[in-house]
């Protein structure tokens, strides 16, 4: 089935201002449907991805690719009321996170220098221009072009950036759980808000690129001083490392699924997934909604994901196992440089 902008747009405007329940279930099962419509462009637009990466020799850390969550979107309603649901282009998404800078502007070049069946919306480079929050990722924009009238003019977008990049977007995910606020979309304690800014300038530092304009003036080793002082003042390391999911009996099975559903108990710590054949994608869409509408999301979580293994799947979603020993590890360098300076 599909539903034109303008009644998607409306099932949007329902779900955050209707007190009638059947209205707002009606809405969310006319979203989900709308949602699910994503998954075989997104299965498609990732193939192509991984044919390109390889003809050219570049290894990704990572592949992978989600439905956004129901709480996400209506996150972003809130902020941005005037776009609508029916405008919103990254309910389908899927990323690549390369090596290093290098690989990144390789492939950069290549997506930028390749004919496309589907058609080329727009780019955003949030690496050399990031976001004021210190996010840095490029993202491109895709309309699918297909002769199934489901999928047909489907917005994905794609997303590249370095793992430097990503594990400091993770760890910003994982610490809006503990605040329990939007941290990646600049809401929350102003001093958690400094603390990532700071972070993504002195990652900048370390791969060549520009820093925050509020940090143009500043050393690096202002930066550290500051990096340091925040870390002690708030805890973060000991804060991050208590958070961590135990996940050593589910590495140890096999997980041969197409799509996990992927549901976090962030106050037991707790993690469960359910695996879902390819063949059953209607299946887990469905369930996936079901979650959604009993838990509390500010004690769980729940997402619907694409990897080729286990391991992948966390490499690709650590927030969702509150795993930021990444983005932990970069942190103490830069920490012990501070110390062993004499910087502070």
């Amino acid at each position: 089935m599909r539903y034109s902008r303008k009644e998607i747009t409306k099932a949007g405007n329902i779900i955050l201002t209707s007190k009638s329940e059947k209205e707002i279930n009606d809405a969310l099962n006319k979203i989900n449907i709308w949602r699910t419509n994503h998954l075989e462009p997104l299965k498609v637009m990732k193939r192509r991805l991984v044919r390109l990466l390889n003809k050219n020799s570049i290894i990704p850390i990572l592949i992978s690719q989600r439905l956004k969550r129901l709480r996400s979107i209506e996150a972003k309603l809130e902020l941005n009321p005037q776009m609508g649901l029916g405008g919103m282009q990254d309910v389908g998404g899927y990323r690549a996170v390369l090596k290093d800078v290098k690989d990144l502007n390789k492939l950069k070049i290549l997506l930028e220098n390749t004919n496309h069946y589907h058609r080329f919306e727009k780019s955003n480079d949030y690496v050399n221009s990031p976001k004021p929050s210190g996010y840095r990722s490029i993202h491109y924009i895709y309309k699918y072009n297909s002769k199934i009238i489901e999928y047909d003019q489907v917005k994905v977008e794609l997303q590249i950036r370095t793992k430097l990049q990503h594990n400091w977007a993770t760890a910003v995910e994982t610490a809006g759980i503990i605040t329990k606020t939007s941290l990646k979309s600049s809401q929350g304690p102003d001093e958690w808000l400094n603390f990532f800014k700071i972070v993504s300038s002195l990652f900048a530092i370390k791969e060549k690129l520009p820093v925050l304009e509020e940090h143009k003036e500043q050393s690096m080793e202002d930066l550290m001083i500051e990096c340091y002082n925040l870390c002690e003042k708030l805890n973060v390391v000991d804060t991050l490392k208590v958070l961590r999911v135990t996940t050593d009996h589910l590495e140890k099975q096999k997980f041969p699924g197409d799509y996990y559903l992927i549901y976090i108990d962030t106050e037991t710590k707790g993690v469960s997934i359910n695996m879902f054949d390819k063949r059953d994608y209607e299946l887990a869409t469905k369930r996936y909604l079901e979650i959604e509408k009993q838990i509390d999301n500010n004690k769980s979580a729940v997402v619907l994901v694409s990897a080729l293994s286990f391991k992948d799947l966390k490499k690709a979603y650590p927030s969702y196992f509150l795993d930021t020993s990444e983005f932990l590890s970069a942190l103490e360098k830069i920490n012990l440089n501070c110390i062993s300076l004499n910087l502070i």
